[in-house]
């Protein structure tokens, strides 16, 4: 496999990496995220160290396949964004279909989801650390009445319930009521938990090779390791940081291949919601182009200089088509004898070219495929990249205060 992170347009001088104070810094950060004392890092050597946990995931996931025409999947945030970021970029191979709902508060959507499959054979898997979170047990109430309307008795064999090993109320309803069950790892946040039952169970039912999304995870764990000036995920972290020094406030991940624009949204949360603390942070969003190069192309290019992109790239791309027989006159003879990556990938450098001859800092990382061990590499190189990089703002990446706050406030309305 093939793994590069560039950095030689990102304004970010080579002789940064090797300052002893960041070094120091990055020692002292690596060291303490290693060594298993740190609270919420349970996911720092968990590729390595759980591939046997797989066996009852896996278990669960061939009946689900073998019997279900679809699973719906309950969870919001980190209980749903990892799994379905990769199921975009890996794609199903099996003849169940993977959706997920409880992503938000509509009623309209959930019913429109659940009555989509009223004809089908159904299983659900909910999925909530805590089991208070509200989307997701309105989500739960709702798939629970159904499949008692639909399976009557057996309903209970089209549940599966992820959550925490001992506590909270799916626990005990699991328990209660002879459930099949899984557990979110202890010491484990939800946006660190793409490789736990959390995102495996959903990407087995999709016929995802967890196996080699593991073995690209352990790669990444132990290429990783290192306290030097060439680990990249230190060398990625340091540059956001210097960045956000030196005036940027935004990063941008853009990509040009669609496949990989959920990769965005789940590495929009990682790290919108591990360094937005204490008035710190990069805010932190994702483009799909070249779609959106036609609506925001425009700002990156000529307005407020306050961000910096870092591009996703692919190398080699699967199915692509040559433009030939194109007619005369038309706009786009000029391409013929062309594929349809060779465009794209003329628009990825042209843009590329364009931003940095605008002064906007880029950084490139990009990976030979898209497949389950790159996926998975990719995975756990951006959560130790995100864990190093909230360390250096000196907050802690691992909670996520204010979206408490917003909670409270909104079961206070309620309870009016």
């Amino acid at each position: 496999m093939k793994f590069e992170l560039n950095l030689q347009n990102s304004q970010i001088k080579e002789k940064e990496f090797s300052k002893k104070k960041y070094l120091e810094r990055f020692e002292t950060i690596n060291n303490g995220l290693h060594s298993g004392a740190e609270e919420w890092t349970a996911w720092v050597d968990y590729p390595s160290k759980n591939i046997k946990v797989l066996g009852e995931v896996k278990a669960i996931a061939s009946k689900i396949k073998q019997d279900g025409d679809v699973l719906i999947v309950l969870g919001i945030g980190g209980s749903y964004l990892g799994a379905y970021a990769a199921l975009s970029a890996i794609k199903s191979k099996t003849k169940t279909e993977v959706v997920f709902a409880g992503i938000n508060i509509s009623n309209e959507e959930l019913v429109e989801t659940f009555d989509r499959y009223k004809d089908k054979n159904v299983y659900v898997n909910v999925i909530s650390k805590s089991g208070t979170t509200t989307e997701t047990m309105i989500a739960f109430d709702y798939a629970v009445s159904f499949l008692k309307s639909k399976y009557k008795a057996k309903y209970k064999d089209h549940l599966v319930i992820t959550t925490d090993k001992v506590k909270g109320y799916l626990r005990e309803y699991a328990t209660n009521n002879g459930i099949a069950s899984l557990e979110v790892p202890d010491n484990m946040g939800g946006r660190y938990s793409v490789l736990s039952a959390v995102g495996t169970l959903p990407l087995l039912c999709a016929g995802v090779d967890i196996d080699k999304m593991f073995k690209g995870a352990v790669k990444a764990e132990k290429d990783l390791q290192s306290c030097d000036e060439q680990n990249i995920a230190y060398r990625y972290a340091l540059t956001r940081y210097l960045l956000n020094k030196k005036g940027k406030k935004v990063e941008i991940l853009s990509t040009f291949y669609p496949r990989l624009s959920n990769i965005g949204a789940w590495w929009t949360q990682l790290f919108a919601e591990s360094e937005g603390k204490d008035k710190k942070g990069l805010f932190v969003t994702n483009l799909n182009f070249s779609t959106d190069l036609h609506s925001v192309g425009q700002f990156i290019q000529q307005g407020t200089p306050m961000l910096f992109e870092t591009f996703l790239s692919v190398e080699n791309v699967k199915g692509d088509r040559k433009l030939s027989k194109i007619e005369n006159g038309c706009p786009i003879k000029y391409l013929e004898g062309k594929t349809v990556e060779d465009v794209n990938l003329a628009a990825q450098k042209g843009t590329i070219e364009a931003h940095v001859s605008a002064k906007v800092p880029v950084i490139q990382i990009s990976i030979e495929k898209v497949d389950e061990e790159h996926i998975g590499y990719l995975f756990y190189f951006f959560e130790l990249a995100c864990a190093i990089s909230g360390r250096f703002l000196n907050v802690n990446p691992f909670d996520q205060p204010g979206v408490e706050d917003y909670k409270r406030n909104m079961k206070k309305y309620l309870s009016c």
